[in-house]
């Protein structure tokens, strides 16, 4: 899986996408006129006025998106690499768990570790107990 943006994108774009393929150890591609070909997964950011509004996964010629706003602005620092993990109950911390291809591991999320933890109307991602950004969806 990659992660990329829109053609032409803002810096707010640019930082969101940087930090999300940071937070899920996945590559950053600058895409730039370059076209979303081959089987690859590409998770692309796009905008609404300037401002990350949400994600398109695509793989071939299927597509899913997810509609956000930023609830909190993401950590510039690079993360070292690290297995992330899904937290939350219900049917909405299911369906990122899959829309991200990571694991479910139920309502309680540990104190260490990379978790993203989905709650009512938001979801956090955490690692080590400190939130790097987060959504509201």
């Amino acid at each position: 899986m990659l992660v990329t943006t829109s053609r032409d994108p803002s810096s707010k774009a640019r930082r969101f996408a940087r930090a999300l393929g940071s937070f899920l150890s996945l590559p950053y591609v600058n895409r730039g006129k370059q076209g979303l070909g081959g089987e690859e997964t590409w998770l692309v950011v796009i905008e609404d006025h300037g401002n990350p509004a949400g994600l398109i996964k695509r793989t071939g010629d299927e597509a899913e998106q997810m509609s956000f706003r930023l609830s909190i602005e993401p950590d510039r620092r690079r993360l070292p690499s690290g297995a992330a993990k899904v937290a939350g109950k219900g049917a909405m911390a299911s369906t990122i768990a899959q829309f991200f291809e990571l694991e479910l591991i139920g309502e309680i999320a540990p104190a260490r570790g990379r978790i993203i933890w989905v709650a009512p109307n938001t979801i956090d991602f955490m690692d080590d107990g400190q939130a790097r950004f987060g959504l509201k969806i």
